[in-house]
């Protein structure tokens, strides 16, 4: 049945169509002085990046709800009447979740080999890098059933799968390049970057598996990524027969948790104003698990930004340069980790709302469809304004920094005015882009048939567009083009001014949607066809194989 939805043939379709335009791009800005290896090498490393980013998120949107959906909607007990084990089950779910993502690397697999061709890349490193993608993809598939096994609601277990990936992924090396700016000394690539995907896929390439140590580090890597993964499947399959006899148990254990997430600031006054400004409103604030999600996002990005930034400020100008330059990589992950949550949390409410029944109850109230958005705007920014305060103060303080007289970080005049420029821009994108991610993720709540495919939708409309801006242009910086201030500068104002034209447009649609067809959307049901259009070729075998028609 998997196989067969049009979602997964498209899938399919858009990874081939994304790596093939990327390699197009990559030969059209390469300089015709460049060699074909040096090319090829380029296009390479490119498409193996955009494979990785693929892998490593699938099993946020694909499996780290499967098992939970079968918890809330009370089927988890009727698969284990029948003579199904739990192994049974985490196989199975594993194997029909992995349909769209395997065929999508199967797409993508054909065009990573073209560069072999080319010349500049081994046989070698092509079979070791496919192989890190597919350990990649796998690990992040079984971490996310092994989450979804262990929860119930769709926002802690996609939450909670991201979180242990960024761990995986993003922390350990930041780590790693801490260690190396306070220590002064030894390699980047040590042991931080074992138990890490990135560790894997940076030691498959020749650069770092033909060095004294890298072939031993890769295969080290590779057998604890395994063991993870193993893990993780062993770990969902032997706890999930005893997930769905624990509901007494779950109550009681959550008893707690339910306080704190549910205990209202403000005591009765507060919650008696807040129940008389809009009755939604102090429906959807009454939770407090996005507050403490985006709280420890916050903390924690905090204190490595705030590490690195003293790094670069106290030693020398190698140590410091390459401390600061990771302080802004980790800023940029704050910003993103921060969007990442609100597309979270705005799409949450109306869509698990829409999903049982309780939004059409809403609307049988005198309650108009414009207070219900208006609710669900003003809980958003109670959830989120003291957390978006604390990262624009990031960027104020790094505006700051770049523009002191004393020039502590030792740039040039055009580098100051480019980051400058930067900081600030982003400061004015990231409110235009809460903005445009509150709407967007009502509007898709309200047009997608489950929570994380909502989540999907808006992260794509909204932030996709920005994030491939910035990749194309390390892509052409990569080609060898030497790239000048003013190119710089350039680049930033028109990938500020898009993001900013981007969020606008998509707000506006999404709110007069919301405005003229709220009760539409609240009424339609999408369901997703599980075969195909029938067309061509295909249309005439389905015909002469059915009896009826001999």
């Amino acid at each position: 049945m998997a196989a067969r939805r049009p979602a997964t043939h498209r899938v399919r379709l858009l990874a081939a169509t994304a790596v093939i335009v990327l390699g197009c791009v990559s030969l059209a800005f390469a300089p015709s002085s460049a060699p074909p290896h040096q090319i090829s090498k380029l296009i390479f490393v490119s498409e193996t990046i955009m494979a990785f980013g693929f892998c490593l998120l699938s099993g946020v949107f694909l499996t780290a709800d499967c098992l939970s959906v079968e918890k809330r909607d009370g089927t988890l007990g009727l698969l284990f009447l029948t003579d199904l084990s739990g192994f049974d089950i985490v196989l199975g779910k594993l194997a029909a979740t992995s349909i769209q993502s395997a065929y999508g690397m199967l797409a993508i697999f054909p065009i990573l080999g073209l560069p072999l061709l080319m010349g500049g890349v081994s046989s070698g490193e092509f079979a070791r890098a496919l192989l890190a993608l597919m350990l990649t993809l796998v690990l992040s598939l079984a971490i996310g059933l092994m989450v979804s096994a262990a929860g119930r609601e769709t926002r802690q277990t996609m939450g909670a799968t991201f979180g242990i990936l960024l761990f995986l992924t993003g922390l350990l090396p930041a780590l790693a390049w801490l260690q190396h700016v306070y220590s002064g000394g030894g390699r980047v690539m040590g042991k931080w970057f074992l138990a890490s995907p990135v560790g894997a896929l940076i030691l498959a390439f020749d650069q770092f598996y033909r060095t004294s140590q890298g072939a031993g580090m890769f295969q080290v890597s590779m057998g604890i990524l395994s063991a993870f993964s193993v893990g993780a499947l062993v770990f969902a399959g032997l706890y999930l027969p005893r997930a769905f006899r624990e509901e007494k148990s779950y109550l009681l254990r959550s008893s707690v948790g339910q306080r704190m997430r549910f205990r209202a600031g403000g005591g009765l006054q507060g919650r008696r104003a807040k129940l008389e400004l809009n009755p939604f409103y102090w429906l959807a604030a009454r939770d407090r698990l996005a507050r403490l999600m985006i709280w420890s996002a916050v903390a924690l990005l905090g204190v490595l930004w705030l590490c690195f930034m003293g790094g670069g400020l106290k030693f020398g100008p190698r140590r410091g340069e390459e401390a600061v330059a990771i302080s802004f990589l980790v800023a940029f992950g704050l910003h993103a980790i921060f969007k990442a949550i609100v597309a979270l949390e705005a799409s949450r409410r109306l869509s698990e709302d829409r999903q049982s029944g309780a939004l059409e109850l809403l609307l049988a109230t005198p309650l108009p469809p414009r207070i219900i958005l208006r609710g669900q705007l003003l809980a958003l920014r109670e959830h989120f304004s003291r957390p978006l305060l604390v990262v624009l103060l990031v960027n104020a303080a790094l505006f700051w920094l770049t523009g002191l007289p004393a020039n502590p970080l030792n740039y040039g005049p055009e580098e100051r005015l480019v980051f400058r420029t930067l900081f600030l821009g982003g400061a004015l994108v990231l409110l235009l882009d809460f903005r445009a991610l509150s709407w967007t993720g009502m509007f898709m709540a309200m047009r997608s048939k489950s929570h994380s495919r909502a989540v999907l939708s808006t992260v794509g409309r909204v932030l996709l567009p920005p994030w491939a801006g910035i990749f194309a242009f390390a892509l052409f910086g990569m080609a060898g083009q030497g790239l000048s201030s003013g190119t710089v500068e350039t680049f930033v104002l028109l990938w500020l001014g898009a993001g900013a034209i981007n969020s606008l447009a998509l707000a506006a649609n999404a709110r007069s949607w919301l405005l003229d067809e709220f009760r539409t959307l609240a009424a339609s049901v999408r369901v997703e066809p599980l075969e195909t259009s029938e067309s061509g070729l295909w249309a005439w075998r389905t015909r002469l194989a059915d009896p009826g028609v001999l």
